[in-house]
């Protein structure tokens, strides 16, 4: 699987693999006469029809989706510099998080998809089939120069996305460090440090924990504590079984004890208390501008808060609601794009990923948001001091785990549309407690792999 081999790749990878990605870049370019009788005439009087155009000087046109949270200043500015030095316009449709992949589902099952889409690679190619739906990049000029192109490789060797980041993502507390100051609070280390922390951070009236009403941010803390609590190979032995109808999500209690242990946070007023109504930008902000001590999320959250605040200390921490488990759990995938099959405009949207691919272009990106770059010559900025912290203490030293989640992608329309809403729910409404929750997700479970057909149900 495709899980297996980037948690494999995250040792060191902001400087390895150098060499390794020479050689399969020189693969690629046998795939390339190959990919190339593959291209429908439909593809190929699309790409003539582009450069005819490019000749006269005419502005050539794509679309694209794109994720709200990754609708920053990088990706804008490299598609101000196309429209201003190429006479290519991208068309954005920018979409919340949590209905990114509904919408992608819709776009491709009615035929009429932009020609860019935004999403984890390689997450995407286990929710959705890249071989029916994504245009294979395989033979691109910009697939040498990948640091680590097992990254974004499926399983059947082909690479269907264009990946910004050659680290994946990592997930854990971001917290403002002048709050910790002024609180008289350090990194915690255990679950209950961490509930004192909270404690003596509210009494100093500050907000402990920001949280937001999108579905999609708290379930981050939940599927990190099933994959800590369980341990990387109980939830693998676990998620085989789940899908052969073999095991109950009932049968593990330890996912209900999270969810209760989370469900005590708003409990004890560790939350602020708008969760119901606040938003994923005001969760940025909290954290920015003091207001908030802490926030779990993605390494990207931090970055989103230096961004609204460059003179805000941030800081970095792990957490887990089971002692003695010091690892982080990170998100398998990189932020990228996939391309449309079906795309009318293939020659021009080869063009701009090329030119992406290029320092000129990918600097850019990282410019207000230093990070391990995909390609070799590419310049990722400085680095902030919490994710060289990171880096060294838990990529670097193999400490990640797979988030819960990517054990069973198959499931994610279904955890989108029941148990990470429950689990946003259960604190505003009051009605479930984690026992009653996974009962009830149970119940949803079975109903859905019979809706699906799937064997043993």
């Amino acid at each position: 699987m495709k899980k297996k081999k980037a948690a494999a790749v995250l040792l060191s990878a902001a400087m390895v693999l150098s060499l390794a990605a020479c050689g399969t870049g020189n693969n690629s370019s046998d795939k390339a006469a190959t990919s190339g009788k593959e291209v429908t005439e439909a593809q190929a009087d699309s790409e003539t029809k582009g450069a005819e155009e490019s000749k006269t000087g005419e502005t050539q046109k794509i679309t694209a989706l794109v994720q709200q949270s990754r609708n920053f200043p990088g990706l804008q500015n490299m598609i101000k510099k196309l429209e201003k030095e190429e006479n290519i316009k991208v068309d954005v449709q920018v979409v919340p998080d949590d209905e990114s992949l509904n919408m992608i589902k819709m776009k491709l099952n009615s035929g009429e998809c932009p020609d860019l889409i935004d999403y984890n690679v390689p997450a995407i190619y286990d929710i959705v089939d890249p071989a029916a739906n994504f245009a294979d990049m395989s033979g691109e000029e910009w697939v040498s120069k990948l640091k680590i192109p097992e990254n974004v490789t499926a399983d059947d060797g082909k690479i269907y996305g264009f990946p910004f980041l050659s680290v994946p993502g990592v997930h854990g507390f971001t917290y403002n460090e002048d709050v910790f100051q002024k609180c008289g609070v350090t990194v915690p280390n255990t679950w209950e440090e961490f509930l004192d922390v909270c404690q003596k951070i509210k009494d100093s009236g500050v907000t402990p924990i920001f949280m937001p009403k999108d579905t999609w941010v708290p379930q981050v803390l939940m599927t990190d504590n099933f994959a800590k609590t369980l341990g990387d190979e109980k939830v693998k032995e676990f998620s085989e079984k789940i899908m052969k109808n073999e095991a109950k999500w009932t049968d593990v209690p330890e996912f209900a004890e999270v969810i209760d242990k989370y469900l005590s946070l708003y409990e004890k007023g560790f939350i602020n208390d708008n969760f119901a109504s606040a938003t994923y930008d005001d969760a940025i902000l909290a954290v920015a501008e003091g207001k908030a001590a802490m926030h779990f999320n993605g390494d990207f959250f931090a970055a989103s808060v230096l961004e609204a605040n460059p003179e805000a200390k941030i800081g970095m921490f792990a957490m887990s609601m089971k002692d003695g488990v010091d690892v982080m759990t990170e998100n398998m995938s990189s932020a990228g794009f996939v391309v449309y099959k079906n795309s009318k405009n293939m020659d021009t949207v080869k063009k701009v990923l090329n030119l992406w691919s290029t320092p000129e272009y990918a600097d850019l990106y990282f410019e207000e948001r230093p990070a391990f770059p995909a390609f070799q010559d590419v310049n990722g900025g400085e680095v902030p001091e919490y994710l060289k912290a990171v880096n060294e203490k838990y990529i670097e030293a193999g400490k990640v785990i797979p988030e819960f989640n990517y054990s069973v992608m198959d499931l994610n329309p279904l955890f989108e549309s029941t148990l990470y809403v429950y689990y946003v729910d259960a604190p505003a409404k009051g009605n479930m407690d984690g026992k009653q929750i996974m009962e009830k997700f149970q119940g949803d479970f079975e109903q859905y792999m019979i809706d699906q057909g799937a064997e043993g149900f």
